[in-house]
């Protein structure tokens, strides 16, 4: 410590350092994994985002609780790999560039050809993407970027490649007609995770089908009546006896008077809506499920840009929604339409076109995953795989009990190329890792790859053994792939358990035979302060940026990483993040405090500390501090940010600026040098390692300090060793015996502030002892008691001892303190104060105990409205108590 305290800035500036700092760890090498004193390797592969994306709180979310177990994992001596990535994102990409073409060019892919189109993507990418990993390392990001790696490099195509072709040669891959959610504006199948369902005003449509040879008629109730140009059956549940006799009849579908078969399903519910259900395999995913169990035809009646088709009878080419307008008017024509019945309910649209997702069969590429969930289900069922919070494993197991065949194809142009090669002569089709030049049948070589481009989550699969180098032997060996994987610990979100965590474990034990991870943390999703999902239309967006901009990257870090532990959602209150940075200024002033003192201070280090030589202030301490060491170490262990966070954050604000610190300012004024010497060493030693704690939740603001106080032979304090707790010779009495004496202290304090005493005004107290070994301390910290709380005279006192007359009392366990107030205050004015309180809260307390006893109140008003007047009412009658015992006492 060499600068004098008018070299350091009053205050803290977060811009003035982070960059700078940042660059340092970089440049430096301190990112990278290094062999440490546990021989054990520690590895997080980042989830990619997209290419295409910016910060936002989720993000910043994300990497703050990666880069604390990165940081935390590194300074416990672990070789530590944060491997950061960047995913293609197929459709969100080409989305973006395409509408760029349309709003610059005015021309389509199409127009363009796939080449060209491709190319332009891939220029997008280089100008535009990555934007993302800057503002990751504006959060602190402590990734090692030379290990990063983009979804679409070559050496990810190369594990892509192999493995499709090693299962489509194992038919575990195969081509087949099914339903699935269709983007109409993309043209291309979507997966589950990328449709929205959003609440929309419709209708219930009841249209009359008649049965063949009588005059019945069944009656179906639909949101969707033009896709009746597609049923092939109309089913009703086999116990409903009002139609089970029509079971193996024909009915008659309307408008294009198709004869379909009545069939009995299970899935009709009897209780919901006429009882009897149009079937339209093509157009609905239960329907498609009923034509399955029952052979029946399958009738698409939409093109792929969502207009009818040749089914469509007279509204071909027609938008769905035009055509429906024309369906009903001529069921209507034909008296075949009886009623329509609005009604709100949930239509999926596509989260990057938002256009309505039609449900539609095509030929699309599947993966059969029943073995390979199985055995993932195995692994979180044995624990060699743990979720935390334990509760996740259900979502888990939902999905992977009972898995579906996972359609893999897209039918984009940016992405990972199914191939799969089919010969122009023979018609024989194959996979093929490399670029296919001669059929392996005939020789033939005009061959045709397959269209489709693979799904984004199947490349994202193999994302934690891709990364580390499989397949390429050199390439494994280099990054580490022996040493690193199965890998440490994946931190995610839940709304991706299956689309991303499920399908890591199944290609994992496909391809490694191993398990991806050790453990699953499954963090919450950030929502606004009200429990509300952010959003552009809500306004109630948090810009990570912004906030790092006013407030410091430290202050959002320490929000975010306090707020998650194993909750499902984080309210995130802008207010908390200004707390903290008040929290992270707190830091900087002790800093502040302290410093013109530490050039006198020794070198210590946990062996070398003479506790027996220390005052109980000093072993109190540091018994605390070991006491935080202990649960921080065992609560990051276990994904417990929030109580991590909670310890530091007590033992910094309370414990160490609030009392040690004051408990030190007479002693570093005062002339007992030696006395000086050993508190200056103990105020050094526990404020670093105080910030050796803090570090991996709020790296910058403690790196700047550490830097600013460090020996000249130490590292920087991203490198060094993290506290752990040890067993020290420091007894239990010493932490009860100090903090029994900072609950008096306290108590000294709300008593002055009671009845507005001048901070500077002495006071006598008087203790009436109920613990002799208190009472014996108590007298030995008249000093202190003097410095804290401006007490001139203390009486120790028994309880049969007279007591002065007209004071203010408080009940400790260990025995009472009062303080006398004759010639201190104007008693006559306090009581006047305190009758006209106590008469206010009298008739608050009147008011609302007379609502709880008025029957008509509490059978008419909402139960919360009741429990807020009962917590009045109680609050009312403890502030009377209070101030009537008050005025006894003053009144003598």
């Amino acid at each position: 410590m060499s600068e004098s305290i008018n070299e350091i800035p009053k205050t803290y500036d977060p811009k003035a350092v982070e960059g700078e700092w940042y660059k340092k760890w970089e440049e430096g090498g301190y990112f990278r994994p290094q062999k440490g004193k546990r021989n054990e390797t520690f590895c997080l592969i980042m989830p990619p985002p997209n290419v295409t994306g910016i910060l936002h709180i989720g993000h910043a979310l994300d990497v703050t609780l990666q880069d604390i177990l990165t940081r935390y994992k590194r300074m416990k001596g672990f070789e530590a790999l944060w491997l950061p990535g960047m995913d293609h994102a197929g459709i969100a990409t080409q989305n973006v560039v395409e509408k760029k073409l349309a709003k610059e060019e005015g021309k389509t892919r199409q127009d363009l050809g796939r080449d060209e189109f491709l190319k332009r993507v891939w220029d997008f990418k280089e100008n535009n993407g990555g934007i993302i990993q800057k503002q990751q390392r504006s959060m602190g990001a402590s990734c090692d970027w030379e290990y990063s790696m983009f979804t679409l490099d070559p050496e990810a195509n190369t594990a892509v490649n192999k493995v499709f072709v090693d299962l489509f040669n194992e038919g575990l891959i195969y081509q087949s007609d099914y339903i699935v959610n269709w983007d109409t504006v993309l043209q291309s199948a979507i997966s589950d995770a990328e449709v929205e369902h959003k609440d929309v005003q419709g209708a219930y449509y009841h249209i009359k089908y008649k049965v063949k040879d009588s005059n019945e008629e069944l009656i179906v109730a639909t949101t969707r009546p033009e896709t009746l140009l597609g049923d092939t059956a109309v089913a009703v549940n086999p116990n409903d006896q009002r139609f089970n006799k029509l079971i193996g009849k024909t009915a008659i579908v309307p408008l294009c008077n198709r004869e379909v078969p009545i069939v009995g399903d299970d899935y009709v519910d009897i209780e919901k809506g006429t009882g009897c259900l149009k079937v339209t395999p093509g157009h609905d995913f239960n329907d498609f499920e009923i034509g399955k169990r029952h052979n029946l035809e399958i009738i698409t009646i939409l093109n792929k840009d969502g207009s009818m088709n040749e089914f469509g009878l007279e509204w071909k080419g027609q938008a769905t929604k035009d055509a429906r307008k024309g369906v009903i008017q001529k069921l209507k024509e034909l008296d075949l339409f009886i009623k329509e019945e609005p009604v709100i309910h949930q239509v999926g649209h596509g989260d990057r076109s938002k256009s309505v997702i039609e449900p539609l069969v095509s030929k699309q590429w599947f993966l059969n995953t029943n073995e390979m969930a199985r055995r993932s289900v195995e692994a979180i069922e044995t624990e060699d795989t743990k979720f935390f919070p334990k509760q996740w494993e259900n979502t888990f197991f939902s999905f992977m009990r009972e898995p579906r065949d996972w359609c893999i194809s897209r039918q984009l142009w940016w992405g990972h190329r199914i191939p799969v090669f089919t010969c122009s002569s023979c018609n024989h089709q194959w996979a093929q890792e490399d670029s296919a030049k001669i059929c392996p049948n005939c020789s033939g070589e005009t061959l045709v790859q397959d269209p489709d481009v693979l799904d984004t989550w199947f490349s994202s699969a193999l994302w934690p053994f891709s990364t580390l180098g499989w397949p390429i032997q050199d390439r494994s060996k280099s990054r580490g792939l022996e040493r690193f994987f199965p890998t440490s610990v994946l931190v995610t979100g839940y709304d991706i358990i299956f689309f991303w965590v499920a399908r890591m474990m199944m290609m994992s034990f496909k391809f490694q035979e191993k398990k991806p991870f050790d453990d699953v943390y499954i963090h919450a999703i950030v929502r606004d302060k009200q429990g509300r999902k952010m959003s552009k239309s809500l306004g109630n967006g948090i810009d990570p940026l912004q906030v790092c901009e006013e407030f410091g990257a430290d202050a959002l870090r320490y929000t975010l990483a306090a707020g998650s532990g194993y909750n499902r959602n984080l309210n995130l209150d802008p207010a908390h993040i200004e707390g903290n940075r008040n929290f992270i200024n707190k830091l900087w002033n002790a800093f502040r405090f302290i410093a013109p003192s530490l050039e006198k201070a020794d070198k210590i280090t946990e062996e070398t500390l003479p506790y027996e030589q220390l005052d109980i202030h000093e072993q109190w301490i540091l018994s605390e501090l070991n006491n935080v060491a202990k649960t921080m170490n065992e609560s990051i262990d276990i994904y417990r940010f929030d109580d991590a966070c909670s310890e530091i954050y007590q033992f910094t604000y309370d414990k160490y600026c609030s009392w040690f610190i004051e408990l030190s300012k007479s002693i570093l004024y005062g002339e007992d040098q030696e006395k000086k010497k050993q508190r200056i060493n103990i105020l050094n030693y526990s404020f670093k390692t105080m910030l050796k704690l803090l570090h991996p939740v709020a790296p910058y603001v403690t790196e700047e300090i550490w830097n600013r106080i460090k020996d000249t032979n130490e590292d920087l304090l991203i490198s060094q060793e993290y506290p752990e707790y040890k067993e020290i010779p420091v007894s239990k009495e010493t932490g009860t015996l100090m903090n029994e004496f900072i609950n008096l202290v306290s108590s000294v304090r709300n008593l002055r502030q009671s009845v507005n005493l001048s901070p500077k005004e002495e006071i006598s107290l008087y203790f009436e002892n109920k613990n002799p070994k208190f009472a014996q301390f108590l007298d030995n910290q008249k000093e202190f008691l003097g410095s804290l709380a401006r007490v001139s005279d203390l009486k120790i006192i028994s309880p049969s001892d007279e007591k002065p007359q007209k004071s203010l009392v408080a009940a400790l366990p260990v025995g009472n303190i009062i303080i006398p107030l004759e010639g201190i205050i104007d008693l006559n004015e306090q009581i006047k104060k305190i009758k006209k309180d106590l008469e206010k809260n009298k008739k608050d307390f009147e008011k609302f105990s007379k609502k709880l006893g008025n029957e008509k109140f509490l059978n008419n008003a909402k139960p919360e409205i009741i429990e807020e007047t009962k917590e009045k009412a109680e609050k009312y009658r403890v502030t009377v108590e209070s101030l009537e015992e008050k005025l006894k006492s003053f009144e003598g």
